[in-house]
């Protein structure tokens, strides 16, 4: 029933996109949903055409446990039953023979710093497990009190030394797999200085275990003769508030930046659509007889005039220009200023134009004047062509990313099947 619903949709969304030529991104949601539905619907009925399920492969060993989701089938009744997978075991010879290599690894590094079981100065290196071996590590001391199972070294230890006999218990829960190995380390106290703060450390774990019935836990003041002051440990945050900032800084500084070349390519934006217009008045007032001058500041009154709320650059511009001129600023000066203000190569064009034939008188300015408005007209239909192919060409993305999502939505299914 539901694959009828499936054609209808696919179907009717052919029809109407290629009968319509507006309204057509739900039609194309619609078709999409359709085709990503219908190629789900097929996988499923391959898959069950290819008969009841025998196996389930399991991870590989350094895999992880995995949930399956079973319709279970008995008989006529039928229901969803879950299952838990665990990765692939391994045979006891292997994890065998993995300890004992384990094993030669950890007796290199057991010993710490100094290198050497027969005189240890420096807290051991026991870790809990090692990258690559699929095991958990356990370590045991005969006199916790000397070494701990973390490898530390206690503060009772005498001057002339002392043995300890150290075990380690390689273990894997879920092959119950347990291998151990003895050997014995011949512990001596730290070094002097080190000795003197383990020992302090001890001391202060003793009197806050004593102290714990107290609301407050006072600080020793002396220790083995010595003054002690304790401060709070400083955090070190302006280096960090500095850098936090200065990235700050370059990311407005950087969106500043951004916002005023966005700006400024909209305002030559639009004066690029104002000027055939200016262009075209222009010409006309010129060709009835207007001097240049007159017909220059004649379109700047009119706009000031007429000025609305959202002001017209280019048009502001031929203001600015007017002023200019009326403070004392010469005619030829004020066009020049004009175009390097714009710096637009129409509004160059159309300043040099003024320029010359202020200099020049107004002779064959008309004709000037008309086949500028052509070539005005000629840029403003060349844009227009250009921003409708941009257009075309951003909503070509979304439609090859909304096709790529139907292909997998379609393609994964079948290929998950065939696994």
């Amino acid at each position: 029933m539901a694959v009828g619903f499936y054609i209808a949709g696919l179907i009717g969304s052919l029809v109407y996109l290629l009968k319509k030529k507006t309204g057509w991104k739900p039609v194309l949601l619609l078709l999409t949903g359709s085709l990503a539905a219908l190629g789900m619907w097929v996988s499923g009925e391959i898959r069950q055409k290819e008969g009841s399920l025998k196996e389930i492969r399991r991870e590989n060993r350094q895999g992880t446990e995995k949930m399956w989701e079973l319709k279970a089938k008995a008989e006529e009744e039928t229901r969803s039953i879950q299952i838990r997978v665990a990765p692939q075991a391994y045979e006891i010879d292997e994890l065998q023979a993995l300890s004992e290599t384990l094993w030669e690894r950890l007796k290199e590094t057991i010993a710490g710093e100094q290198g050497t079981l027969d005189c240890v100065r420096e807290d051991m290196s026991f870790p809990e497990a090692v990258e690559g071996y699929p095991f958990r590590l356990r370590w045991l001391t005969s006199d916790p009190g000397l070494l701990s199972g973390e490898g530390k070294i206690g503060p009772d230890v005498p001057e002339e030394g002392a043995a300890v006999e150290i075990t380690l218990q390689i273990l894997q829960e879920e092959s119950r797999f347990m291998a151990e190995h003895s050997f014995s380390a011949k512990l001596f106290p730290k070094s002097g200085r080190e000795a003197f703060w383990n020992r302090l450390e001890t001391h202060m774990e003793k009197m806050e275990e004593n102290t714990r019935a107290t609301d407050k836990y006072i600080l020793p003041d002396h220790f083995e003769g010595k003054k002690l002051s304790f401060f709070p440990e400083k955090t070190e945050q302006s280096g960090k508030i500095f850098l936090l900032f200065l990235f700050g800084a370059v990311l407005a500084a950087a969106g500043e930046k951004r916002e005023s070349e966005k700006q400024d390519k909209a305002r030559r934006a639009e004066m690029e659509q104002e000027y055939p217009e200016i262009i075209s008045r222009m010409s006309m007032l010129v060709g009835a007889g207007m001097t240049i001058s007159g017909a220059f500041r004649r379109i700047a009154g009119e706009y000031g005039r007429q000025k609305q709320e959202k002001s017209r650059p280019l048009y502001e511009e031929l203001m600015t220009a007017c002023r200019e001129m009326e403070a004392g600023i010469p005619e030829i000066r004020a066009y020049q200023n004009m175009g390097k203000r714009c710096g637009l190569p129409c509004v160059i064009r159309f300043t040099a134009l003024l320029s010359q034939f202020a200099k020049s008188g107004a002779s064959g300015l008309k004709h000037a004047l008309h086949e500028e408005t052509a070539q005005a007209l000629k840029e403003r239909r060349e844009r227009a062509r250009r921003k409708g192919e941009e257009a075309g060409t951003k909503l070509l993305f979304p439609m090859i990313l909304m096709l790529v999502l139907v292909m997998i939505i379609i393609m994964i299914p079948a290929f998950t099947s065939f696994g």
